[in-house]
């Protein structure tokens, strides 16, 4: 059992589930007028960012591969969520 709980996987998972919590709370928080909410929406949005950054590395095990394939990853989460952010500004 101890061996299970040094396992970094084990860590990340909940830190992730944690994380998973903490987004849940922010977004059920905004009210219920439905009006969009940049800051929600950009908090919500970086935390999604995290979690794809944690599950790459970890779970995807990029973190040992090439240099050329992590580059390709990161740079795909570094795109992806601004572009996200920036169609959620032109949609609302």
């Amino acid at each position: 059992m101890i061996a299970y709980l040094k396992n970094p996987l084990t860590t990340v998972w909940a830190t992730l589930s944690l994380i998973t919590v903490a987004a849940w709370l922010i977004g059920r928080n905004v009210g219920t007028d439905l009006q969009p909410s940049h800051a929600v929406t950009l908090s919500v949005l970086l935390i999604a960012a995290a979690k794809a950054q944690l599950v790459i590395m970890y779970f995807m095990e990029v973190r040992s591969a090439p240099r050329w394939l992590k580059r390709v990853a990161y740079g795909w989460v570094l795109v992806l969520f601004p572009l996200l952010y920036l169609t959620n500004q032109l949609v609302n």
